[in-house]
């Protein structure tokens, strides 16, 4: 039995091989964090309550324990537009694939939503670590991917990638994307582009690269059908688009006023986000959603300028707009308000922690940060503190 699992392993490609001992070992700590957490408080506080909007919350036995200590802020929110559709006008700006993945799971598997949301999420996370290896390996080199792939694992907010939410499932798709493009592979990565700009906003600026692999192409070759390859990187806005005609079809309030009434959020100049957190920073230095979106900012300036010549320019470029459109929004209480959570979909922020992690003292001081601020972070997440 043990010669046939060493074979079967063996056999296995090198990403796969590095990535599944991670995945699962974050997977086991997380669990490890949520059993400890749900021991304290296995029930809701008031601030959470508000969240349920009908909804039963998941706390007894071990579904509580395992399953129910996920159901967090948004979490819920997802999982009433799997069950119940957009029921509910102040989810309406919410995204439809990941929660829809969702409802087919549990309709295929026979589980109950927030299960099938936690094999979505867990299986989306998987398939991000691989195809960041994938990507990176075939960018750079082995060592970077392998970095790169460690650096995105420990990153402090990186738990809100198989956590119940859709941000696992979107960068698997953008890093899908920008593969498929490299690889010129031009029918699955518009139906990858598609599908990403159909789970959250923040694909959209995944277009720029798409838009760089294709002109690329382009100069490549002489057929005429050559150019057809540029629609393409409109594929992430098409997503977004057939989302946002849909609401406008369903007479839902435009998404500005829906956030600004039910989150408090309003379009801003980013310059103006930046001002207004400097100025709030002191009084605020505490407090961890503070700290970590401090954190993410300050991370990905460095890398913008540390990578700037180690990294293809598309995907500094895409960086930048990942950032000036979280920027681009602006809460009274948190200018950074979820930075740490949206910037996950900027992987060359983690090709940058990678290739600076070139040394064993800098690799252990990276991952001793990365995975005490993970565990810290998620277990306020998950006591109802918010993070992001």
């Amino acid at each position: 039995m043990r010669q046939k699992l060493s074979s079967w392993w063996n056999r296995l490609p090198e990403s796969w091989r590095f990535v599944l001992p991670i995945w699962l070992g974050m997977r086991l700590l997380t669990a490890i964090i949520g059993i400890g957490v749900w021991k304290i408080r296995p029930l809701p506080p008031p601030v959470g309550m508000r969240f349920y909007e009908g909804l039963e919350p998941v706390y007894l036995g071990l579904r509580g324990m395992l399953i129910g200590v996920w159901q967090r802020w948004d979490t819920i929110f997802y999982q009433i537009i799997a069950e119940q559709g957009y029921s509910l006008t102040k989810i309406s700006h919410f995204f439809p694939l990941y929660p829809l993945t969702a409802r087919v799971t549990a309709r295929l598997t026979g589980l109950e939503t927030l299960e099938a949301m936690v094999l979505v999420s867990t299986l989306a996370y998987l398939a991000a670590l691989v195809l960041l290896y994938v990507l990176l390996a075939d960018t750079f080199d082995t060592t970077i991917a392998r970095r790169g792939v460690l650096a995105l694992a420990v990153f402090p907010s990186s738990f809100f990638l198989f956590a119940l939410y859709p941000h696992g499932m979107e960068l698997a798709l953008i890093l899908a994307s920008v593969w498929l493009a490299r690889k010129r592979r031009w029918l699955g990565c518009a139906l990858t582009a598609l599908l990403a700009g159909l789970t959250h906003s923040t694909a959209l600026p995944l277009s720029l690269i798409l838009l760089v692999e294709a002109v690329r192409f382009i100069r490549q070759q002489t057929h005429p059908w050559r150019w057809a390859v540029l629609s393409v990187a409109g594929m992430p806005a098409l997503g977004i688009g057939l989302f946002w005609a849909w609401r406008i079809a369903q007479g839902f309030p435009s998404i500005p006023e829906v956030i600004a009434r039910e989150f408090f959020r309003y379009p801003t100049p980013p310059w103006e986000n930046l001002l207004k957190w400097l100025v709030l920073l002191p009084q605020h230095l505490p407090a961890p959603d503070w700290i970590i979106n401090s954190v993410a900012l300050i991370l990905v300036v460095w890398s913008l300028l540390w990578g700037w010549k180690k990294i293809p320019a598309s995907w500094l470029t895409y960086q930048v707009l990942v950032l000036l459109m979280t920027l681009g929004l602006g809460d009274a209480r948190d200018p950074l308000y979820s930075l740490n959570r949206y910037i996950l979909a900027s992987f060359p922020l983690f090709v940058a922690l990678g290739w600076w992690a070139d040394t064993p003292l800098k690799r252990l001081l990276g991952f001793a940060v990365g995975v005490f601020g993970q565990l810290a972070l998620l277990a306020f997440f998950l006591l109802w503190i918010f993070v992001g």
